[in-house]
């Protein structure tokens, strides 16, 4: 398993205010990149599976 090392580690998120705005659109766009992903099982990607994007759904699924 592989460990995610994050840069700017030191950098403060939080504010006395609540979430820094910038970091809160960061975190909402990674977010929405991953969800794009989640139906797909990466473990079976080497056995040749494909994905295809539904763009009802707006998200890859498992292809044929």
């Amino acid at each position: 398993m592989s460990k995610v090392v994050l840069p700017a580690q030191q950098v403060s998120v939080d504010t006395p205010t609540g979430v820094d705005p910038l970091w809160l659109e960061k975190f909402t766009q990674m977010a929405a990149f991953v969800n794009l992903f989640s139906e797909i099982n990466f473990a079976t990607m080497t056995t040749g599976q494909t994905f295809r994007w539904d763009a009802i759904a707006k998200k890859f699924i498992a292809g044929v």
